[in-house]
């Protein structure tokens, strides 16, 4: 069985591919996309080595997955670095959507920078380096984008390396996810992990891929 298919059958046309952050796998979803088969959207839970593979290949690999989706519509909901690796990957994605960012470091990561300078930790990161210390650069958007940012300024790996201002999530600063570029930005009080099963961020998830493409209003 393909790790990369679809976990449900759709009741509309529209599909999300669900694109998990660093050190996690496709399982980190398994809230969401329970939350979004629900609503009757195909959803496809992609899958790639976060350090151990050249982000440019990461970046093939997804546009490929996304461009090769049977549905017209695909949207993007994306965790963490997955942010990063969907925005460099849009230019070359020819399906229509829109993107939904979860704690994005779109402009770097003060926490990866950290790792990246300290010996004990440098290592962890590897191919990972390059993207989360210079963030989403000379940004294209091709789709109406969402941030969902949080702001609980909890305990988080980014303690062990580094102090982050605040508000912060423990891992990612919420200046570190802010954009002009971005459609629309929110917060809840909530960690970095959590963002991916806390009840209000699946809810507003829905609202926003469910408004029609030509609102502005969340």
């Amino acid at each position: 069985m393909n790790n990369n298919q679809a976990t449900n059958e759709p009741i509309n046309e529209q599909a999300v591919v669900l694109v998990h952050g660093l050190w996690m796998s496709r399982w980190s979803f398994a809230s969401i996309a329970q939350h979004l088969k629900a609503q009757g959207y195909r959803v496809y839970r992609f899958d790639y080595k976060t350090t151990k593979r050249p982000f440019d290949f990461n970046m093939q690999k997804l546009t490929a997955f996304v461009n090769s989706r049977k549905e017209d519509t695909v949207h993007l909901v994306v965790h963490s670095m997955g942010g990063i690796l969907s925005m460099r990957s849009l230019p070359n994605i020819v399906k229509t959507g829109k993107l939904i960012m979860l704690g994005s470091p779109i402009n770097g990561s003060r926490a990866a920078k950290a790792m990246s300078e300290k010996k004990w930790s440098a290592w962890m990161l590897k191919y990972a380096t390059e993207p989360l210390t210079n963030g989403v650069v000379n940004p294209q958007v091709f789709r109406k984008s969402y941030m969902i940012a949080g702001i609980s300024n909890s305990i988080g790996i980014a303690r062990l390396v580094t102090k982050l201002p605040q508000p912060n999530d423990g891992t990612v600063a919420l200046d570190e996810t802010q954009a002009d570029w971005i459609d629309h930005h929110t917060t809840e009080k909530t960690n970095h992990f959590r963002l991916l099963f806390h009840r209000q961020v699946k809810k507003k998830i829905a609202i926003f891929l469910s408004q029609n493409l030509n609102n502005e209003e969340e």
